[in-house]
């Protein structure tokens, strides 16, 4: 596996102190990795980003300029896979941060054990084989990555999957069909009758917390009926993120 790292920290101590533990990690756990750059701030980055240029980058929060969430809300934009690891004193800002979807948040100074239980998990999950459900459109059964639904609606006789990438399915299946085959990923929340959301797509709340606005700009109300529990699972979900307990 080609494994490239990018290091953005405006504290050249800093970056060089983590990218020497992360280095030694690697070395001693025998993982190869083709680069492990350095960049002095989100500029310096976004100037050098192509989409999947890197599996993994390091972000400081607290940059001058331009602050590690505007360059990681920048970042997506383009590439929607990398693995973003936020650097910060605090965890102040981790909300702000989660529709980011970072894969893990590492506290200042850095602690080799973090440090190395960072990597580790995101070695594993760059290797895993990504999810995904058999769907059938007319006569023909396609394979769907499950991180590429942003949400499912029921339709009369047919089910829409909208995708991250834009486009619509119309599936030849029932809503419950594929209702089944997402019960069992935490990702997914039921929001409504007919209306499953993909917790991950999710930009924002409106005011009055009774519609999801997703990243295409789509909007799923919530059900009155049990709107707290659905919101309850939605605030669970987004602090399993912050925490690390879920890996996307």
């Amino acid at each position: 596996m080609n494994l490239n790292i990018a290091v953005v920290d405006d504290s050249r101590l800093d970056a060089e102190n983590l990218s020497r533990v992360v280095q030694r990690w690697l070395t001693e756990n025998q993982h190869a990795y083709s680069s492990l750059t350095h960049y002095s701030n989100g500029e310096e980055l976004l100037r050098n980003f192509e989409p999947d240029k890197f599996n993994l980058v390091f972000l400081d929060i607290l940059m001058k300029d331009i602050n590690g969430i505007d360059t990681a809300r920048k970042i997506r934009l383009y590439d929607k896979h990398a693995l973003l690891v936020f650097t910060t004193t605090s965890r102040e800002f981790a909300f702000d941060a989660f529709p980011l979807h970072p894969f893990d948040y590492v506290i200042k100074p850095y602690e080799s054990k973090k440090l190395g239980q960072v990597m580790t998990e995101a070695i594993n999950f760059l290797k895993a084989p990504d999810p995904s459900i058999n769907i059938r459109v007319s006569r023909s059964v396609y394979s769907v990555p499950l991180r590429s639904i942003l949400s499912v609606s029921a339709r009369d006789h047919y089910v829409e999957l909208t995708l991250t990438d834009g486009r619509c399915v119309l599936c030849s299946m029932s809503f419950s069909e594929i209702e089944a085959m997402l019960k069992d990923d935490s990702r997914f929340l039921l929001c409504n009758r007919g209306v499953i959301i993909n917790m991950d797509s999710v930009s924002s709340l409106t005011r009055d917390r009774d519609v999801f606005i997703m990243k295409d700009g789509s909007r799923c109300a919530l059900r009155v009926r049990g709107r707290a529990k659905i919101l309850d699972e939605f605030t669970q979900y987004q602090l399993m993120r912050v925490k690390g307990e879920i890996l996307r």
